[in-house]
């Protein structure tokens, strides 16, 4: 039994590097994607820094990565387990649930893409961060954006940086700060701050300045 669960767990990985590679020749390549590219370059985003993070394109189409899958041998209930999907309440039909959104891919310490993190980049798109839901292989109470390339600056520098979003993220690692990590919102949960705790014996808390996020840095601080 535990054979089959671990062989079901690397097809939905499997899944989730195949979407994560749509999404980075999209964002590359196609016409639509262009507003996705000039805005990422208008925030000072190095070519190399997206490439390394793996920074994608969703198309703004329903079915552009579920029916692919499905061709390829992947069954409804896979794309559901991922998140990559969803079915609409009236008719069942499934759709893409990540559409028009520039993808950032959430990996485990290993590099294993686990789920996505999705910006918005109109003001009527709400909310502006759409996450993958809590499933059997992404669990966001756990989740740490960047802790695959901060794991060892962050080892040899003895600290570790947490910020808030995955933008901050990307600018700290194109300034030299590779020891950089995100912490998927403001509320720090206690499987996080003991993963941080084992990166580094240093965490340096750079949160917004606002009063929501000098609230989170307490809160933080005391779990660390």
């Amino acid at each position: 039994r535990e054979a089959e669960r671990q062989k079901a767990r690397e097809r939905l990985f499997e899944l989730l590097e195949r979407a994560t590679k749509f999404y980075e020749r999209t964002l590359a390549d196609a016409a639509e994607a262009g507003p996705a590219r000039e805005y990422l370059a208008g925030r000072g985003f190095s070519a190399e820094v997206l490439t390394k993070f793996r920074v994608g394109y969703a198309p703004k189409a329903w079915d552009k990565l579920f029916v692919p899958a499905l061709s390829q041998g992947f069954s409804e209930q896979e794309l559901l387990e991922t998140g990559l999907v969803r079915r609409k309440q009236e008719t069942g039909q499934l759709f893409d649930y990540f559409r028009g959104r520039i993808m950032f891919p959430l990996a485990d310490r290993k590099g294993v893409i686990r789920g996505f993190g999705a910006r918005g980049m109109r003001d009527s798109d709400k909310p502006k961060y759409l996450n993958s839901s809590d499933g059997p292989v992404y669990h966001k109470g756990s989740q740490i954006f960047g802790i695959n390339h901060a794991r060892r600056p962050a080892a040899s520098k003895k600290r570790v940086i947490a910020v808030e979003g995955y933008a901050d993220v990307l600018a700290l690692h194109d300034a030299g700060f590779e020891e950089a990590v995100a912490v998927m919102g403001t509320a720090m949960t206690d499987q996080q701050a003991t993963e941080l705790a084992r990166m580094a014996p240093q965490v340096y808390l750079a949160l917004d300045a606002d009063a929501s996020g000098r609230r989170a840095a307490l809160r933080a601080a005391a779990a660390l």
